[in-house]
């Protein structure tokens, strides 16, 4: 949703948040989200008070929480609980979000609208509908690439990473591709 109707932004939005409680509501989510899964699915849970270099540049609320499949097929999931207030989720090996994605007076972006953005990025991560790579192009630069298969649609992003940890994790390969599988369910024998 655009409030800003047909006309554009005004340049000192995009450097102003205003009211940032207003993603406070994010964190109470996340969490019950958290327990939702915990009671769906068979995982591990852990609490994490340094969530990696993944996270680097965010001031953390609380620890950040890991839950992790039993199946080490399907992709684990990592929330942090930034003091902004938002949240910082790390996907499988290499995808990270922010939510709220900026936060600024210009995107003006909503709890409501991040909550649904979250719901529907960890709902593909545990019916198994993420798949992400890492590469060497032949200019010598790596990407990465992770791809959202779900019912309304597909999405995916591509970006440069930088080369040096990118090299530690392809080894002498070119690349490497993950497909990861769904969650498995609580009680479900798998």
């Amino acid at each position: 949703m655009n409030h800003w109707g047909t006309q554009e932004p005004p340049p000192e939005a995009y450097s102003r948040v205003t009211n940032p409680e207003r993603f406070g509501p994010l964190h109470d989510f996340a969490l019950e989200l958290i327990g939702r899964l915990e009671r769906a699915f068979d995982v591990e849970r852990a609490e994490e008070h340094r969530p990696g270099d993944v996270f680097k540049g965010s001031d953390f609320a609380r620890p950040a929480i890991r839950l992790r499949p039993r199946d080490p097929g399907a992709a684990p999931i990592v929330v942090a609980f930034t003091t902004f207030p938002g949240l910082r989720l790390r996907a499988g090996r290499w995808y990270t979000d922010a939510f709220p994605g900026c936060g600024c007076d210009a995107c003006a972006e909503t709890a409501a609208g991040e909550i649904e953005r979250l719901t529907r990025l960890v709902n593909d991560v545990t019916a198994g509908r993420f798949r992400e790579a890492v590469w060497m192009a032949a200019g010598g630069e790596v990407w990465q690439m992770s791809e959202f298969l779900s019912p309304d649609g597909y999405r995916s992003n591509k970006s440069l990473i930088d080369r040096a940890p990118a090299r530690q994790v392809l080894g002498e390969s070119e690349g490497l591709g993950l497909a990861w599988r769904p969650w498995p369910r609580r009680g479900s024998g798998q």
